[in-house]
This record gives structure tokens, C-alpha cells and sequence, in this order.
């Protein structure tokens, strides 16, 4: 049997999908006062999801003065994806190295339902279906990589990226076939082709970073944030 999701785990993750999506823009003030009857939770497990997601890059503190969704800018942005890059490419290496029968019945099954789900969305919207299934085919690509940490840090580099990308595509989304890059990437990891998996996927982090750097209009100023 299950145990319960703790309070604090369902606000934390309630906190983190609405920064990620947006819906709590960039430099935002929490106020704990006011988000305890939007999230029917009281302050105290606010305030604990408030730090946790400090550690997660999405929040930042105010000494003595509560906390803040944390802003963006163009070097956090570049920052990011380089790093995000190192992270990926050293995953997916490793994945591909110990990656079994299994896992690429699992690589190929999540390609195949995020195919199913044809274009990402229409310019200037997200269609959540197909967000949910992109994350899940990155997230198994890297998942035989026996690193309990380098899949850590993905995760929260990947919901950092999704951030940015998810407050761009309301300004649109510039053409690209990336069906056909997750494709490539697949085959590639899956014909046990390390150097050319890693590149692509180099290549298809480069690229999200490059469109949104092009549609988000805040980026082309140092920093991003509400006062």
C-alpha cells in the first residue's frame, strides 16, 4: 500500500509546476499570507516547499524578507544550457553503455508516444500532452546511466530549461523539426553510438536555448523580473 503524499510534497509540487509553467512569473514575491488559501496549506509547508525549491534554482530568499520566484536572464540562460549539456551528454553516455533490452523497449515506446502526439503546439500555446511526453522521453534516455545523481541533476536543470522555454513559447515558436531531432537522437542512442548520441543531443539542447534567446523579448536585456 501507498503511503499518503505529505503536505508539504503536494504543495512543493504544486509551487514548482506553477514557476515552471509560468503562472508565477519571474521575480514574483511569495507571499506565504496569500498563497495559503490558493494552495489550502498553511504557512509552515509553504515555507518548507518555499526552500526546497531554493535548492531547485527556482526560488531565491530575502534575508528576513521571505522569498522570491527566482528571475531570469540571457547569462543564467547560457549558463544553463552549458551546463546542462555537460550533464546530459555524461548521462546519456553512460545510459547507453549500460542500457539493456529493456531499456530500449523503453526509449522506443516513449519516442513513439511522443510521435503520436505530432507537432509540439501551435505558435504561442503548449499543448501539456506532448510536454509531458517530451520530458519523459529525455528523462528514460538517461535513465540506465546507474548514476542516481547525474539523473538528479538533470532533473532540475531540465525543469530550469523548461522555465525558460515554457515563457518564450507565448511569444512563439520559430520553425523547427523537432520530431526529427528526437528521432536522430534516438537512433542513434539506440544503435549504441555514443559520440554521435551526445552531439545530437548538444546539438537539440543548443537549439531550444538559441529560440528562446530569439522569442522571449526580456532575454535581450542582462536581467528579467518584476518589481
Amino acid at each position: 500500500m501507498s503511503r499518503p503524499v505529505s503536505k508539504v510534497t503536494e504543495v512543493l509540487d504544486r509551487l514548482r509546476t506553477e514557476i515552471v509553467h509560468g503562472r508565477l512569473p519571474p521575480g514574483e514575491k511569495l507571499r506565504l499570507e496569500h498563497l495559503a488559501p490558493r494552495f489550502g496549506a498553511g504557512r509552515t509547508p509553504l515555507r518548507e516547499a518555499c526552500c526546497r525549491l531554493v535548492a531547485e534554482g527556482l526560488v531565491t530568499t530575502e534575508d528576513q524578507r521571505g522569498f522570491r520566484v527566482a528571475t531570469i536572464s540571457r547569462d543564467d540562460l547560457l549558463d544553463l544550457t552549458r551546463t546542462r549539456q555537460q550533464i546530459e551528454a555524461l548521462a546519456l553516455r553512460a545510459s547507453i553503455q549500460h542500457g539493456d533490452l529493456a531499456w530500449e523497449g523503453e526509449v522506443t515506446a516513449a519516442l513513439h508516444r511522443l510521435q503520436r502526439l505530432g507537432a509540439p503546439a501551435k505558435q504561442g500555446q503548449l499543448d501539456e500532452a506532448w510536454e509531458r511526453e517530451h520530458g519523459r522521453l529525455h528523462g528514460v534516455l538517461l535513465a540506465a546511466c546507474r548514476s542516481p545523481q547525474l539523473l538528479r541533476f538533470h532533473a532540475i536543470l531540465f525543469e530550469q530549461s523548461e522555465r525558460y522555454r515554457r515563457l518564450a513559447a507565448a511569444y512563439g515558436q520559430p520553425a523547427r523539426d523537432i520530431g526529427g531531432e528526437h528521432a536522430a537522437l534516438v537512433r542513434a542512442a539506440l544503435a549504441r553510438d555514443a559520440e554521435r548520441a551526445c552531439a545530437l543531443l548538444v546539438e537539440h539542447i543548443a537549439l531550444t536555448s538559441e529560440r528562446v534567446l530569439a522569442c522571449y523579448p526580456g532575454l535581450l536585456s542582462e536581467k528579467v523580473d518584476k518589481k
